[in-house]
């Protein structure tokens, strides 16, 4: 269910020493009037136990330790800028937030069209995105929404993912934007500064995916590119997909001396930007 060592680290300093006369911590629920949830397996280990609104973990270390975490605060938080169509009725590409809580077993999703105004401001809902804040949302789903814990999360949560979607985002409007141009020369003032910011977006992912990749990894997908043809902004999105019909196909893995499953992962892993970064370097050049 949840990382209880690293929920332990995680909370370091906030233990507590719990005298008992038990020795075996996996006995203790009627001293804590609670249930094992989950039980130590070795000395060294954490036993879990479950009180309804909370947990006590207990451990072995210098003496018995006792952390109690309430199950309100037990939240994760994902943010994504969806660039595929995933089924919901939502135009291209759109801000997605996902908080799930596995221990009191709530779940909920917030979701924006994100869209780019004449200035090139970036915008969700007809909203400003800022990297300082994230953007107005609703969790009436949630028990937890008006716990200032959760709404610290969220923000340290979106500052964190600020960056990623909004070089995603870019990377998305330049590219339709330079398509929609692409037979209007000359280019004017404005397409000119996108193409320039385009540019800078890729030369920064390329540098960090460089290092990222083996050069066996990426003389590998640079021989699956030869054969895809991307015609839109939204057909680079999936690019692991490609890669894995020639492994199962052509075993490139084996040709090129890869460890397959592990190329596919990283790729998996890879936002908008990236495997956009991927293809302009290794795609070869249209005519």
């Amino acid at each position: 269910m949840y990382d209880w060592n690293a929920l332990w680290h995680t909370h370091a300093g906030k233990q507590q020493r719990f005298a008992s006369e038990t020795l075996d911590i996996n006995q203790l629920a009627p001293e804590l009037g609670a249930t094992l949830h989950r039980a130590a397996r070795n000395p060294h280990d954490i036993a879990v136990y479950d009180h309804g609104d909370h947990y006590s973990l207990l451990r072995h270390d210098q003496g018995l330790q006792l952390l109690r975490l309430e199950k309100r605060v037990l939240f994760d938080i994902a943010i994504r800028l969806v660039t595929a169509d995933e089924g919901q009725p939502l135009a291209l590409p759109y801000l997605e937030v996902l908080v799930d809580n596995l221990a009191t077993g709530e779940a909920s999703s917030w979701r924006a069209e994100v869209r780019c105004n004449e200035d090139g401001e970036l915008l969700a809902n007809d909203t400003p995105l800022q990297h300082e804040q994230p953007p107005a949302m609703d969790w009436p789903e949630l028990s937890f929404a008006d716990d200032a814990r959760f709404a610290a999360a969220l923000r340290d949560s979106w500052q964190e993912a600020a960056e990623a979607v909004t070089l995603d985002a870019a990377a998305w409007f330049n590219a339709e934007a330079l398509e929609q141009h692409a037979a209007e020369p000359p280019l004017d003032a404005r397409i000119q500064q996108m193409c320039e910011r385009y540019a800078e977006i890729v030369r920064r992912e390329q540098a960090l995916l460089s290092r990222q990749f083996s050069d066996e990894e990426l003389m590998l997908i640079a021989e699956v590119l030869r054969g895809v043809t991307f015609e839109s902004a939204e057909s680079c999105r999936g690019l692991w997909l490609a890669v894995e019909n020639r492994l199962l196909q052509d075993e490139l893995d084996r040709k090129h001396g890869v460890d397959g499953a592990a190329l596919l992962r990283q790729l998996q892993q890879l936002s908008y930007t990236q495997e956009v970064a991927l293809i302009e370097a290794l795609a070869p050049a249209q005519d």
